[in-house]
This record gives structure tokens, C-alpha cells and sequence, in this order.
């Protein structure tokens, strides 16, 4: 089935319908000390969304798929779907330029060398360090068609390499972790080596405290999961709902004027890249914040209609059986030239973050955070000097992004982003 049969029963019943469809061909790799265990699969799906009686209805299923059986359950969803306000796009959007593609003919071996590869890299830098993990590669053909005529589709390889490591110390073991996710390649070996061995480094330190409002050094990782109040700020969902805290504040300075967010689909090896959004829409790279200044919201065709935008920006995400929300994709902050990677001698005295453990009791609607870092490290002039466990910080990432005393001078992957090491002012810390 090529998605014309869901079309076609769609049609029927329905004003308007639209077809997505994912074929994904898969492996992935479990390295661990002991043993590695490779498997591979094939995993096909199709989502279907569709206007009726002023009403949007969606549905999906993965494998096997009766097209009227597909139909019956978007109709139900219908009946309590939310208002169709807006046309889907009848043209087809512009084909993905082809790009060198390193994971197309990856198999076990290959990722199992890579493995073997950033393990040898850790010892290096932290003997007696043990490493495990787990690599996800797959190649995704996506379609997409609809009753206005649009008919699209794109490839692409994605990897999701998540690792661990472990190191036995006089205070027992020391674990460290990190998840990047790419297309076309693997991270490179020294990437992984570096953000695995960060929080490993630093060993033979004695413990301290710190409480009270302080200077906060974020590691990339750390980073990111700030930046969940940034990329629900930035929704024109939350926009059309009134609760957005940017609202109003286009072309305004926001956040520190050494800050420079950019939403980048079309980053060449970004694993949320694409040609075009989950309607059909093209894709497109954009600032979200340049200087500090907010330059817009993001939408999809609901939320632009809805907020009275001229048009989506090509930024709608949903999975098989979802209704559409407008989302980020790679998110890349600008490092800043002439600033040392991690920022500790710009800040002179602080605590440096290099991961989150727990980021519950916050409000990305708000912008409010609450993170348990676990263990984080103290040091002055620059200097590594001590650590403490149980670190607990929060505050709202506005006004946090708005005390920026440094950005790191290179970007690391995290995730699906690219980030530097970012300096905080007077952040809440117990």
C-alpha cells in the first residue's frame, strides 16, 4: 500500500484528508563490557488527518493497516477534534538536496568499531573507565499526500547514540552519560570522549556548598533542558491560548544581547532536519532570538490561523495519530569568538553544571525551572577547586538567559542541538 487506498476512502466521507506514511528500516547495537547484541527490523506506518463537519480528526497505526477501518477512527476523532480553521497546502514543496551519507551503508561492525573507538579515547583520559551504550540508525522514507494534491516525499538516515561511562573512585563509582542524536554520520569519536569524560575529570576533590544566588557555568546537556522553556515560549500554540510570555514582545530585547538562537531544518547532518514540516511546508532556517532580540513565534497552519499569523513557518511536528503542533527542530546558540569552551575563566567563581537529573516541579509554559543537578563542581579563578552533591537550581529562564556573562566559544552536540557552555548570573542555587 502506498497511502492512495487511505486517500481514496478518505475522500469519501470527509471535505478534505491528508496521508502521511514512514517506512523505516533499522538497526541498532547494545555494547556493554561483556556483550554486544546487535538487531535490525523493518517498521512501516501510516497517519491519517482529515476535516469534517468544521472539525479536524487524526488517526495512525503502525504495521498492517485496513484504509476504512483508518477512516472510521479519524471520524470519531472528529467528533471531538478541534476546529479546522485553515486549507492544507496543494503544492508540493521543493525536493531534499542530496548530502554525503555515511550511515547509509553502516552495519554492526561498523558501529561496533565506533564503539570500540571512543572507548579507547576514554581511557585515554580516564583510566580504568568502562563504557556502555547503545546506537539506534535507521533510514526513514517519509510520504506525504492530500486531497488538494500536494503529493511529497523525502529519505533520510538518522542515529541515536546514547553512552555511558563508568569508573570506579575512592568514593565509589562515577558514572557520566550523553545523547546525541544526527543524520548522515555518527558524532565524531572526539565528541563523544569529550562530553563522557567531563564529569569523570575531575577526581580527588573535596566536598563543599554553595547556597545563596551564585554565578552557574551549564554544560551543553545542561543547556538543553533550560531551553525547554525557551521552545514552549516560542510556540504559537502557546501563543493562540494567550500564555505565552512572548507575547507581544516581537522585536523587543528579551534576552541578553549575547545570546543568538537559531532554528536550523536545514542543518546538514541535524537529525531533526527536513525539506519540509509534517504538512508540507518548507522548512526553513530562522532566528528566534538575534542579539537578544525575539524575532517571532513559530506555527504550524492551526496556530498561524488561529493567532492571526500571515502563514505557518514550516515548523509543524506530530507523530503517527496526533493532531499538529508547531516545534523546534535543531537549535544552534551562536558561540561566542574569543571566549575559552567552557567559560570558567570569564566567570572567575561559581559552580559548573554538567548535567540535570531531574528537572520536575517546573512550568516550560512559564518559563519557570527547578533542576536537581546531582553532583556539580565549585571552582574559583577559573579553577576546578571542589564539589558538591544534591545541587538544586531554579529560577525562570528569561530572566536567566537576561544575566549572560559568557558564551563558550565552540558548540557541542547535544541531543538534536548544538550548544555551547553557557554563564549564568544569580542563579538560585541550594
Amino acid at each position: 500500500m502506498d497511502g492512495r487506498d487511505i486517500l481514496a476512502a478518505g475522500k469519501q466521507v470527509a471535505e478534505s484528508v491528508e496521508v502521511s506514511g514512514i517506512v523505516r528500516e533499522w538497526n541498532s547495537l547494545e555494547y556493554s563490557p561483556v556483550l554486544t547484541v546487535p538487531a535490525s527490523g523493518r517498521r512501516t506506518g501510516w497517519g491519517l488527518r482529515m476535516k469534517r463537519n468544521g472539525k479536524l480528526g487524526v488517526a495512525g497505526q503502525w504495521g498492517q493497516v485496513d484504509p476504512y477501518q483508518l477512516v472510521e477512527r479519524g471520524i470519531g476523532s472528529c467528533r471531538y477534534g478541534p476546529p479546522a480553521n485553515f486549507d492544507l497546502p496543494s503544492e508540493a514543496p521543493l525536493t531534499q538536496e542530496s548530502v554525503p551519507d555515511g550511515l547509509a551503508a553502516m552495519d554492526h561492525q561498523g558501529a561496533s568499531n565506533y564503539l570500540e573507538e571512543v572507548r579507547q579515547g576514554m581511557l585515554k583520559r580516564v583510566p580504568n573507565a568502562s563504557l556502555s551504550g547503545r546506537i539506534f540508525w535507521s533510514r526513514d522514507s517519509f510520504t506525504l499526500m492530500n486531497t488538494r494534491g500536494l503529493n511529497a516525499g523525502y529519505g533520510k538516515t538518522r542515529a541515536v547514540t546514547s553512552l555511558s561511562a563508568t569508573v570506579p573512585t575512592s568514593e565509589g563509582l562515577m558514572q557520566s552519560g550523553c545523547a546525541m542524536d544526527t543524520s548522515c554520520s555518527l558524532p565524531s569519536v572526539n565528541d563523544a570522549v569529550e562530553s563522557l569524560s567531563l564529569p569523570l575529570a575531575f577526581t580527588g576533590l573535596t566536598p563543599g556548598e554553595a547556597v545563596g544566588r551564585k554565578r552557574v557555568v551549564l554544560a551543553p546537556a545542561a543547556f538543553s533542558i533550560l531551553l525547554q522553556g525557551i521552545r514552549a515560549g516560542v510556540s504559537g500554540r502557546l501563543l493562540s491560548m494567550g500564555s505565552s510570555p512572548l507575547q507581544g514582545l516581537e522585536g523587543d530585547k528579551v534576552l541578553s544581547e549575547k545570546l543568538t538562537l537559531r532554528d536550523l531544518p536545514g542543518l546538514a547532518n541535524g537529525a531533526a532536519s527536513a525539506p519540509f514540516d509534517s504538512e508540507g511546508i518548507p522548512a526553513s532556517d530562522k532566528y528566534l532570538f538575534r542579539d537578544g532580540v525575539f524575532t517571532g513565534f513559530i506555527h504550524d497552519l492551526q496556530t498561524a490561523a488561529a493567532s492571526g499569523a500571515a502563514e505557518s513557518t514550516g515548523n509543524s511536528g506530530r507523530n503517527l495519530g496526533e493532531h499538529s503542533r508547531p516545534v523546534c527542530t535543531n537549535l544552534v546558540v551562536t558561540p561566542s569568538h574569543g571566549t575559552t569552551d567552557w567559560t570558567l575563566e570569564e566567570t572567575g567563581s561559581g559552580i559548573l553544571v554538567t548535567g540535570i537529573l531531574s528537572a520536575g516541579g517546573g512550568d516550560a509554559a512559564s518559563g519557570r525551572f527547578t533542576f536537581d543537578c546531582g553532583r556539580v563542581f565549585l571552582f574559583r579563578r577559573g579553577e576546578i577547586q571542589g564539589y558538591f552533591d544534591g545541587c538544586v537550581i531554579s529560577g525562570n529562564v528569561y530572566d536567566a538567559l537576561s544575566r549572560i556573562i559568557a558564551v563558550g566559544g565552540r558548540g557541542y552536540r547535544t541531543g538534536s542541538d548544538i550548544l555551547p557552555f553557557i554563564s549564568l548570573d544569580g542563579i538560585s542555587v541550594r
